[in-house]
């Protein structure tokens, strides 16, 4: 398992759809045995050993925070003050 850490460059061009490669650059181990069915650091464009990868990425701009429990604070809130504000019509206001 690897982790891959994309960097983004904000600006005007660099959103939307875009092709990320990667190869193994590097072959080490503890025994100096070489990795048998690949090359490292050949790359050339288009992925022909298993040490090379292509993928899409998709940048996109994600603006605000959608979580669940926002939205059920908020209801909670807005519940609150029309609750308060009933309490309160029914102090001054006798029917």
């Amino acid at each position: 398992e690897v982790t891959v850490v994309l960097r983004w460059i904000n600006g005007e061009t660099n959103l939307g759809r875009k092709i990320n490669y990667a190869e193994i650059s590097d072959d080490y181990n503890k025994y100096g045995s070489k990795d048998i069915d690949s090359t490292p650091d050949n790359f050339r464009g288009t992925p022909v050993e298993d040490d090379e990868d292509v993928d899409e990425v998709r940048l996109t701009v994600k603006t605000g925070n959608n979580s669940k429990f926002e939205y059920a604070l908020i209801g909670i809130i807005c519940l609150a003050i029309v609750s308060g504000g009933i309490v309160g019509i029914k102090k001054f206001v006798q029917f």
